[in-house]
């Protein structure tokens, strides 16, 4: 999870960069398209300022078609250095004077340009550059074969101030989100390696914790069979505790050893074909003599009518099972019916295994698969809320599913779903 959530987060903070770019982008080509509308109508002010200073006001209000026609009758060329000045003061009017530019003279198609309208369809937006800007041409010639333009060769000058804030802005957010990234990283890499620590160092010390252990029961079992200290029936009692708890505390440590090889997924399975009616016999037996009528009454009932074979790992599916009878027995009252059947559905072999203790919530039910989680029903009852999450986590190896359906108070169901035996090279 750790490591998708790196890869997430990574790719967000990539794909930041693209889109403050594009946000960039768009607000410039905004401010450039308003640039270009007003440079464009200085220009064309320009050059009828420049034709109305050499041959006086027109009726025609200075329109091209009339310059045009009045130029035809006159003769008079177009003089470019007036028309420089006109636009450096139009620019300047418009607080543009920081633009750099030059006027010069075009030769037109005149299959293009047919008209003086067709000058100011003309797509020049597409001659536009960060560095350069071409006005529309305005024609200065009767048959419309010649024209003046004007190219700004710095027109992002007028540009980049109008959002320099908004540059500011973008890079400060890009460098914080690449700090924040950096620290994500930095500091998941050192969960990942305190992680790992802490695991490596449960499993060596659980590891090592069964070493004593093993000692106090073959010591536990001499006292036992030793006719001169147990005679006293005090001391057998206490002999029958000590073995009790030290077989509590060993199948403790091999819980959390196997929860440890589950998180550093060091599992092996070897597949058999088993027989669940002899497997659940062993239950059964090991039931019975674990938990005496006078202790705690356990009825164990098996339901196998449907399906009698599994192909599973024997030593895991004994796991399983031990981990949610185990479950059944902690949370139920002095008796307990415990129930499990065989349900074949299509290429999918369900064990069901149900008992009437004390239930749970629906609340419950989505959390308690979960590590470290219990249920509302655990005041006073031991445990670590590890079971049904290694329960689930060896159904996830098997290839298969884990559900569980309780009322409280009624009955508590778990449901193992495994795969069909044909997906393993195994024979009938």
């Amino acid at each position: 999870m750790k490591q998708y959530f790196k890869i997430i987060a990574i790719a967000a903070a990539v794909a930041l960069l693209p889109l403050q770019w594009i946000l960039l982008l768009k607000v410039y080509n905004s401010l450039e398209k308003n640039l270009y509308t007003t440079v464009d109508e200085c220009f064309r002010n320009a050059v009828e300022e420049e034709s109305l200073s050499r041959f006086g006001r027109l009726d025609t209000t200075g329109a091209l078609v009339g310059i045009r026609d009045y130029l035809e009758m006159n003769g008079s060329s177009v003089n470019l250095d007036s028309i420089r000045a006109a636009f450096a003061e139009n620019l300047a009017e418009k607080e543009l004077q920081n633009l750099s530019f030059k006027v010069f003279e075009t030769q037109n198609d005149t299959n293009f340009y047919r008209t003086a309208d067709d000058f100011l369809i003309d797509p020049v937006m597409e001659k536009t550059s960060f560095s350069s800007m071409i006005t529309h041409i305005v024609p200065t010639s009767p048959d419309l074969s010649r024209g003046v333009a004007a190219e700004i060769t710095n027109p992002y000058s007028a540009i980049l101030p109008s959002i320099k804030m908004l540059i500011i802005f973008s890079l400060l957010l890009v460098l914080f989100v690449i700090w924040c990234l950096w620290k994500m990283i930095r500091t998941l890499g050192r969960v990942t390696f305190i992680n790992n620590l802490r695991k490596d160092h449960t499993y060596a010390m659980i590891h090592d914790m069964k070493t004593p252990l093993s000692s106090i029961m073959i010591i536990a079992e001499d006292f036992k069979d030793n006719s001169a200290i147990n005679s006293d029936p005090d001391t057998r009692e206490q002999l029958k505790i000590l073995d009790d708890e030290c077989g509590h505390l060993n199948r403790i440590c091999e819980k959390v050893i196997n929860v440890a090889k589950v998180d550093n997924k060091k599992l092996k399975f070897v597949y058999e074909k088993i027989d669940l009616e002899e497997f659940f016999s062993g239950i059964k037996a090991r039931l019975d003599a674990l938990y005496p009528t006078a202790q705690k009454e356990v009825n164990f009932s098996a339901d196998l009518s449907q399906e009698k074979w599994l192909i599973a790992d024997r030593l895991y599916l004994t796991e399983i099972i031990d981990n949610l009878i185990d479950n059944s027995i902690k949370y139920s009252g002095k008796t307990v019916n415990i129930l499990v059947r065989s349900v074949r559905r299509g290429k999918i072999t369900e064990l069901r295994l149900k008992d009437d203790g004390s239930g749970f919530s629906p609340e419950a039910s989505k959390r308690l698969f979960k590590k470290f989680e219990r249920g509302e029903n655990t005041v006073g009852i031991s445990g670590h809320g590890i079971g049904l999450n290694y329960v689930y986590q060896l159904m996830q190896f098997f290839g298969g599913y884990v559900k569980m359906d309780s009322q409280i108070g009624l009955f508590t169901e778990v449901i193992l779903g495994f795969p069909s035996r044909r997906q393993y090279d195994i024979k009938d």
